[in-house]
């Protein structure tokens, strides 16, 4: 519920108390009306009256309920003339009119108008000619160019009739930023709002019921989200300030005692799954909905107001100690106003859990009669519904209510607190900034000075100052479960809005998993750990924590909530700064590698930006604003607070660790056996087993990339003295790439709004150093490389290594071994790579890494497959899509781009072909035999039927094909190619949730050329008719039971496939279907992998854009689906345990309703070479195997298998490791 302000003091156009007629342009005071010295230009000045223009900032216009900018009809504004207490602006919409007009704003040194030599007066005359305008130091322009330090008179003259339009009074410039912000949360909230006044007088009603926020394009009458925008945009202010009624208003609504809206109209529910709907809530309706209120208001609440609010909620122990199921298990609540059990422990780690459950936020019961014990009383201690408690908690958020509540954020415009506008001993922001961190942090807190030092204060009373009332409405948005904002511009009020409804939605940690162990240790997932990120996009924060796994691979370790409990969190094992350090490189180009010391630069607490090489200091001062001794560095490092060469502050930032928001953790340690010492001739085969030994003997570590521009490398060994005085969890070292360098400048900006700056797969890979290469040196090697790239940040890459010393796991600066971007020479068509890389050895010896050109490189630029020397990331070969299939493509309108590539290995265990898919719905296959290095065949494989609309971004996954036993069969010395199985579907930008016309599918391709050799004569591109259809038998729908209670298990038909006379077989996916899905959603967006001789392949159904899946369950997630299927005919088998016998029964499908498989999954097997690659003899599997993984992911792990008929059968493993989307 949106709560507005619509007093009158909302239409002022000025501070409160500006006397500012044409007489004030001297000193005179008390004169001619004049209460206030040269007010003719304090008023004109936004460093005086923040209200009026400001050229520091972009005005943008006001949109429409579509997005849509609306056009400005004034042509100029002239400001010349003055009333006594309000500019008098005069308004031309034609250029006739505002002919020979002037407009004049000021700006005022240090606050101070009183003077020539403190005031800089600027006049933008009409017409506005060619000229331009200097822009103030720090400006926040967006419309004037990069950088600029001018604008042009014309944009000058723009922006002011911008601002004149939609943010001259306070509620035009709220119901712009209102609507701005709220475009990008379109159907992510159900909306209904309230305002303070209705005709001069304290409102009786809501103005409506919670609604989508989504017009229906079927029904004209149903356009609730342009409702919204005609009620923000055509409030009336009048009236005065009663914030107590106004957001009982809301309360009532919840708690469904409204019994009409201010129209007349009966109130929607809020807690209906129908938000439509008016009836009563029953058992069908979901209980797990939170309720926000966001209150926006510009002054001290009126005394005399106060409803509701006779008890100090905030300073008072709860009423109810609430009982709930929020994860499913028994849980309890009562507030404390001294903090959660625990908050005083001796013992740190249960002081930190304790406090980090929620903040206080008592005055000591000083203070009766507030808005803040208003808010606390509806957070605390008010169940608005008779449904079940299962709300779930808010990770990163310090709210652990489950409970039917409503969470208050308040927005003052113009609120200050009293000590920051002057009261001595009064409240300020330091105050509550430090009682919050100090709270969180373990360490003795001191309470803010809500009451100004008073013992005690009524707040209600007539005699009590306002500036006690306007601390208490600051106050009660912290007691009210959420925060408070001060503003004081149209910007601000955007920033805070925001920043409030991005922590609603933007939180998760669907990122991705990492799991630890060794490759011959997964007969059982017992003790092994499981690493998951988390991530808040408000404030660009995160965390990598780890969680001991049980024998099937659910939590260890759960509270009396049944929420898992952290072996570590990232956060908390932070190193002290002066232990912290960044490695970087600088000036390396690719094409010519260079090892020496001069290329690697270590950052430290100590380092000056003085000190760092050019290449750095123009991407970290390029508005050349930072001071250049370390105060920059160490803010990159994680100090708070610093401030550049003006005394800005820079960002704060509630904790180390970035958000983790496309990019998994990966654990690097003994996972991966290539089989190099059993099979094959790479270069260092009998070093291998060594080297295989050494990797699973030293402790492991994790690599994790977020966006604040860092890949973090933490100790994953499994207890504290593995690494002595290096606990589990703790950072090793950070590596930043100079693609997200460039982007610190931006993270540091305290009006940051959340972008990508370092969002990429990161990959392990055993690569052998036969030069010696590396810049750490020594002897020819083995070394274990992860490569990455810069995702959704950018066209970057880079490749890192993790040390093979004894002693530890630590890297150095030498550890940084390359990085490119498409200006690097030979890589101009790379764009924004979100698969997985994959890496081995060429048939003439070189090591190299293989990945696609990545998506959205934009017209002009070619779509193909780069090979990339792995140790030096010098460009070996880029082969480009054949005529007509990429950007050229005029079929399709251009190719977004190539999605994730296998590779295919020879009996020499060295790379001879690779398969990838692309955005259009072709499968490639790329001839990698050094003497080739071409497009096979000249033209795709295959092309899904759907085209563009069957997308292939997941990595495919292919197994050796028998043959069909007339033209070929498969022997030691006879190849009969493979059978590439793909799954398609994409989700790289909002275009790719509309509703897709046409449904996903998997496909299982023969590709007949034989492996190694070049491309068979005579074979014919795939084609859909050349393809056996299986089907889901929906018919054949059973629940499981024991841990496999609550999903569902299908059968797939087992149609044959002749190969004399077909290629292939495809299963459509779309058949199972849940409430609220989107219609042909289901897509394949994480790589597939094998399973013996069955291929698993995970969907998931992204919710339906017009209605929303809802769900009660503790993780959120959206519905998947995981296909375990015959590999070579797609054929149902038996791969999932349904009723937790120990037996796999004879079912292909598990539909799990909330699953948390969505991306990076990873698969537990032990296994020899990569999990979407063939057996490493080239053999076909036989029909069954007998093998057994774990599926984890977010939210749990699935075990499945490639089960045999019953009869003493063995289980084989191995591991695999799948990209995000």
């Amino acid at each position: 519920m949106f709560v507005l302000d619509n007093s009158g003091s909302m239409d002022f156009e000025a501070q409160d108390g500006y006397s500012v007629n044409d007489n004030c342009k001297g000193s005179t005071d008390w004169w001619s009306d004049c209460y206030r010295k040269y007010g003719w230009y304090s008023m004109r000045s936004s460093d005086i009256n923040t209200q009026y223009y400001n050229p520091s900032i972009t005005y943008a216009a006001r949109v429409n309920s579509g997005g849509v900018k609306l056009v400005n009809p004034i042509v100029f504004v002239d400001n010349q003339s003055s009333g006594n207490s309000a500019p008098s602006h005069s308004t031309y919409t034609t250029a006739t009119g505002a002919s020979g007009k002037k407009f004049t704003y000021v700006l005022c040194a240090g606050n101070d108008c009183s003077s020539s030599g403190t005031r800089t007066v600027v006049d933008i005359n009409y017409p506005p000619g060619s000229g331009t305008v200097d822009l103030p130091a720090g400006h926040k322009r967006t419309e004037c160019g990069k950088n600029a330090t001018s604008c042009t008179a014309d944009l000058e003259r723009q922006n002011i009739v911008n601002w004149y339009q939609w943010y001259r009074t306070r509620t035009l410039a709220v119901s712009t930023a209102l609507g701005q912000a709220m475009q990008s949360y379109e159907n992510k909230f159900r909306v209904g709002y309230a305002q303070y006044n209705a005709g001069g007088n304290a409102a009786d009603h809501i103005v409506r019921g919670v609604n989508y926020f989504k017009d229906d394009p079927n029904v004209t009458a149903n356009n609730w989200k342009t409702k919204f925008y005609d009620w923000i945009y055509g409030i009336n202010p009048s009236g005065g300030t009663p914030s107590h009624n106004a957001l009982m208003l809301a309360a009532d609504y919840f708690a469904g005692n409204e019994t009409q809206t201010s129209s007349g109209a009966t109130p929607t529910n809020p807690w209906k799954n129908d938000p439509t709907s008016s009836g009563a809530v029953n058992n069908t309706d979901l209980s797990c909905r939170r309720a926000y209120a966001i209150v926006l208001s510009d002054g001290a609440w009126n005394s005399g107001t106060t409803k509701g609010a006779g008890t100090k909620y905030a300073s008072t122990a709860g009423a109810t100690n609430y009982s709930g199921n929020p994860s499913g298990n028994p849980a309890t609540l009562q507030y404390d106003p001294n903090g959660a059990a625990g908050y005083n422990s001796g013992t740190l780690t249960t002081k930190l859990a304790a406090r980090n459950l929620y903040i206080p936020y008592s005055d000591g019961g000083i203070s009766s009669n507030g808005f803040a014990d208003l808010t606390a009383r509806y957070f605390w201690n008010t169940d608005f519904s008779s449904l079940p408690n299962n709300v779930p908690a808010i990770d990163g958020q310090h709210n652990p209510t489950f409970w039917q509540n409503m969470t208050t954020y308040t927005i003052g415009w113009g609120l200050t607190p009293s000590g920051d506008s002057g009261t001595s001993g009064g409240l300020t922001w330091d105050q509550i900034n430090a009682y919050n961190n100090d709270w969180l942090a373990g360490r003795a807190a001191t309470q803010p000075k809500w009451a100004d030092n008073r013992s005690s204060v009524n707040l209600n009373s007539s005699n009590t100052s306002d500036s006690l009332r306007v601390n208490d409405f600051i106050r009660a948005g912290f007691t009210g479960g959420g925060r408070s904002y001060s503003v004081y511009s149209g910007e601000d009020v955007r920033r805070a809005l925001d920043n409030a409804l991005s922590g609603m939605v933007g939180s998760g940690n669907d990122a991705g998993v990492a799991v630890s162990g060794n490759s011959s240790e997964f007969q059982t997932l017992e003790n092994q750990y499981k690493y998951t990120t988390e991530y808040q996009t408000a404030d660009n924060s995160g965390d990598i924590k780890a969680f001991r796994l049980n024998a099937d691979g659910g939590y260890l370790n759960v509270d009396g909530s049944g929420k898992a409990i952290p072996a570590w969190s990232a956060n908390t094992k932070m190193p002290a700064l002066a232990n912290r350090k960044i490695f970087a490189l600088s000036a390396y180009d690719a094409n010519a590698p260079d090892w020496g010391a001069a290329k690697r630069k270590e950052l430290t607490p100590t380092t000056r930006l003085d000190s760092l090489p050019t290449d750095f200091t123009a991407l970290l001062n390029a508005d050349n604003l930072q001071r250049l001794d370390n105060s920059f560095i160490r803010y990159m490092l994680g100090e708070d607070p610093q401030t550049d060469i003006n005394g800005t502050i820079y960002r704060s930032r509630k904790q180390p660790i970035g958000a983790s928001v496309n990019s998994p953790p990966v654990f690097v340690g003994g996972r991966i056996d290539m089989g190099y010492s059993i099979y094959g001739s790479v270069d260092g085969k009998d070093l291998y087993a060594a080297y295989k030994a050494r990797k699973s003997a030293l402790p492991p570590t994790i690599f994790a990339a977020t966006n604040n521009g860092k890949v973090h490398v933490f100790n994953a060994a499994k207890d504290d003295t593995t690494l002595t005085g290096t606990p589990a969890g703790a950072e090793l070292a950070e590596f930043m790439p100079k693609g997200a360098m460039a982007s610190q400048i931006d993270l540091a900006n305290s009006n940051f709004r959340f972008r990508y700056t370092l969002d990429g797969p990161l990959v392990e890979q055993d690569i052998y150093d036969r030069n010696s290469q590396t810049p750490a040196g020594g002897a020819a090697a083995w070394r274990q490389l992860v490569l990455g790239t810069g995702g959704r940040a950018g066209s970057f890459m880079y490749g890192l290594e993790s040390p093979m010393n004894t002693a530890n796991r630590t890297p150095t600066k030498n550890h940084f071994l390359w990085e490119l971007d498409n200006k690097t020479t030979g890589y101009g068509d790379l764009a924004n790579v979100t698969n997985n890389p994959t890496a081995g050895q060429l048939n003439d010896g070189t090591w190299v890494m293989l990945t696609g050109s990545g998506h959205y490189a934009g017209a002009g630029k070619k779509v193909g497959l780069y090979v990339v020397e792995a140790v030096t990331g010098k460009l070996r070969a880029f082969i480009p899509l054949p005529a007509g299939f990429g950007n050229d493509d005029t079929v399709n309108g251009g190719n977004r781009g190539l999605g994730g590539v296998v590779a295919v290995r020879d009996t020499s265990r060295r790379i001879v072909a690779a398969y990838a898919g692309d955005a259009n719905g072709n499968l490639w296959r790329f001839d990698l035999r050094t003497a080739s290095f071409s497009v096979s065949y000249n033209r795709p494989l295959f092309t899904t039927p759907g085209g563009k609309n069957q997308p292939i971004y997941a990595t495919p996954t292919w197994q050796t094909h028998p043959g069909d036993a007339t033209a070929c069969t498969y022997s030691t010395s006879t190849q009969c190619g493979a059978i590439v199985v793909v799954g398609t579907g994409i989700l790289l930008d909002e275009d790719d949730l509309q509703t897709p016309a046409t449904k996903q599918a998997i496909y299982g391709i023969w590709d007949q050329t034989p492996i190694g050799s070049g491309d068979k004569a005579g074979f014919g591109k795939v084609a859909a008719t050349d393809l056996v259809e299986q089907t889901i038998a929906l018919a054949s729908a059973k629940d499981g039971s024991g841990i496999e209670t609550g999903k569902k298990f299908y059968q797939v038909s087992s149609n044959p496939v002749d190969w004399r006379t077909k290629k292939g077989w495809v299963l459509n996916l779309g058949a199972i279907l849940y409430t609220g899905a989107m219609a042909n959603g289901e897509r394949v967006v994480g790589d597939l992998a094998n399973l013996g001789s069955s291929v698993v392949i995970t969907s998931f159904l992204p919710e339906d854009r017009n209605l929303g899946i809802e769900s009660c369950t503790a993780t959120g997630s959206l519905p998947n689906i995981i296909y375990v299927l015959d590999a070579l005919t797609g054929k149902n088998k038996s791969s999932f345990d349904i009723d937790s016998n120990g037996v796999f029964d004879l079912y292909s499908i598990v539909s799990i309703p909330s699953g948390g498989f969505t991306r990076g999954n990873v698969s537990s097997r032990n296994m020899v070479g990569q999990p979407n690659e063939g057996r490493p003899d080239l053999k076909p599997d036989a029909d069954c195997t007998n093998e057994v993984g774990f599926l984890t992911g977010v939210g749990g792990t699935q075990k499945a298998g490639d089960g045999c008929p019953a009869k003493g059968w063995r289980r084989s493993w191995r591991s695999v490791v799948s990209p995000p989307f």
